[in-house]
């Protein structure tokens, strides 16, 4: 079985190449991306350089506009060349067709055969972009195979999550509201001030280089928490879980709310003092090195939990808050909110390479690595020729790479594109279970811990989404193809002033020293944001996304 396992993985990567030539052969070739996923800028190091490079003979250079600025977006495209491949938020890429930035990748698309599983989902996207059926810029990133109403997972993108060893050692308290969260950590940050190394731990540790990205206005540590009670950020608004719209500045919101909860916990002492001018980089390390005592990314976890952490009882895992109402998308079946495209400058051999590459990057083979990581590392093959895990903890501790892939450390040379065609939560042909380990049946099994049993024991469930909807504390969002309307010349300036003052003034709010003090900040957040034309952008950014609720309720009915 595992020969034939690997004749099939061959085949494959075969059958990805399409009807373009043994392109590994050919010259070396330097590809540019412009990439708004990801967070490192250079050229792609360590093992997956070799795997690109062994296959295609390609070298990935990566600009990143969230490490070297914004500002790379205006130079590059008043050359005329943002990149050869480009991914951006799906809400850029009309404004990159208008600009001739994005070429027409029809003559090449329909060939490649990976993609192409995604048919329905593409056409859709396209049809919406140009008008015309049969036409192709664009490729949505992380299209599910299953549908626009399926909630796949058993734990959602983002809720409460602590260390269950020490949850458990101060008795496993209800937690009924944010309050009794506070609490419950104040009492974690006792007993746990820091980590194994003697390095300082906290609740809390937050990073600012995120903020104003997805779709959204304001920080990105409150806006994600934000869903928790049931509440989304759709840019400058909030939409409540009855379908309405408030301002994200109004008190009732939960934007509020989460903010006032954090100047709480700084109040309390359980913010990590370098929160606001650490970068994410930082706090990755943070969160592997057992510096954070709260999670709240379910892709969070992939930093610590591992099968000896899930075994000995020290990863994280959900504990429920009696007042939240989660907010979850449902399967991304038409994709997430980023596109890929190729440049307008693309040509010849170098398109057809780079549309062989991306026919790689959504096949077997190449999704194995992005979701599973190396055989003989990350998963060993079973006899029944699906995958177990072996060093599932190869992220986390930068564990070294086999020679035969490069060596070097294995987080060093993960994959910095940072964005995916195919979603984890996809079958893998090659296995028959879904990409993600924690679908594996072999990792089930492995993880099916004492801890595991002692958490469905204390909350009744099989898991943090069958608790949820068991307790009626989920709130599923269906996946429909929507794409907001670029701002008009005359908003664009007013969302730039606008987000500025609502990410300056939260992060001094967070910092406040008094409640007091916090609610005349709060006041003079409104103040600025509105002289700057906040209710402008409010009532606009509504009427574009009340056809996002629309297509949503219908798609419920």
């Amino acid at each position: 079985m595992k020969r034939f396992l690997s004749a099939l993985l061959i085949c494959c990567m075969l059958l990805s190449m399409g009807i373009f030539s043994a392109v590994a052969e050919e010259a070396p070739l330097t590809i540019d991306i412009y990439d708004a996923a990801a967070n490192y800028h250079g050229v792609q190091i360590g093992w997956f350089a070799k795997v690109v490079k062994d296959r295609f003979n390609i070298e990935l250079n990566i600009i990143a506009p969230q490490v070297a600025g914004n500002d790379l977006y205006a130079t590059r495209a008043e050359e005329g060349n943002l990149g050869d491949i480009i991914i951006v938020d799906k809400k850029d890429f009309s404004d990159l067709l208008t600009a001739g930035l994005v070429r027409d990748i029809s003559d090449k698309l329909p060939e490649c055969e990976n993609i192409m599983r995604f048919k329905t989902q593409i056409d859709v996207y396209n049809q919406g972009l140009t008008g015309q059926e049969g036409v192709y810029y664009g490729i949505p990133s992380e299209m599910t195979d299953t549908s626009p109403t399926t909630l796949t997972d058993d734990v959602i993108y983002s809720s409460p999550m602590l260390r269950w060893d020490l949850y458990s050692q101060i008795g496993r308290p209800e937690i009924k509201d944010l309050d009794g969260l506070l609490d419950v950590l104040a009492q974690i940050h006792e007993i746990h001030p820091k980590n194994a190394e003697g390095d300082p731990a906290y609740p809390f540790t937050l990073w600012r280089d995120w903020d104003g990205n997805d779709n959204m206005i304001g920080i990105a540590n409150v806006v994600q928490l934000t869903t928790w009670y049931g509440e989304k950020i759709k840019q400058s608004a909030i939409l409540k879980p009855d379908n309405t719209f408030i301002k994200i500045y109004d008190r009732d919101g939960a934007y509020y709310k989460i903010t006032k909860w954090l100047n709480k916990a700084y109040q309390m002492g359980l913010v990590d003092p370098e929160s606001g001018e650490q970068d994410w980089n930082s706090v990755m390390n943070k969160l592997q090195t057992g510096r954070a005592d709260l999670m709240w990314y379910s892709w969070e976890t992939g930093f610590w939990n591992s099968v000896d952490r899930l075994s000995d009882g020290t990863a994280f895992i959900f504990i429920p808050v009696g007042d939240q109402l989660y907010y979850a998308d449902a399967d991304r079946y038409y994709g997430s909110d980023r596109m890929f495209g190729i440049g307008s400058k693309v040509e010849g051999e170098k398109y057809d390479r780079i549309m062989a590459f991306l026919d790689w990057y959504a096949g077997p083979e190449g999704v194995t690595f992005q979701h599973a990581g190396i055989e003989g590392l990350n998963y060993t093959v079973g006899e029944d020729g699906k995958f177990v895990p072996f060093h599932d903890d190869a992220l986390m501790n930068n564990l070294p790479v086999p020679e035969e892939y490069g060596g070097g450390g294995y987080n060093d040379g993960n994959n910095a594109i940072n964005q995916w065609i195919v979603s984890s939560i996809c079958v893998n042909p090659l296995t028959g279970e879904r990409y993600a380990i924690k679908f594996w049946q072999s990792y089930k099994d492995m993880t099916m811990t004492e801890m595991k049993r002692e958490w469905q024991e204390r909350f009744g469930a099989e898991d943090p989404v069958d608790y949820m909807k068991k307790n009626g504390q989920l709130l599923a969002s269906p996946s429909v193809d929507f794409t907001p309307a670029s701002d008009t010349n005359d908003i664009a300036p007013i969302r730039v002033d606008v987000n500025k003052q609502l990410c300056t003034y939260t992060w001094q709010l967070i910092f406040c020293e008094t409640d007091e003090d916090f609610e005349a900040l709060w006041d003079k957040m409104v103040e600025k944001m509105d002289g700057f034309g906040y209710e402008q952008l409010y009532e606009y950014d509504v009427a574009i996304y009340q056809a996002e609720v629309d297509a949503k309720v219908a798609a419920a009915q």
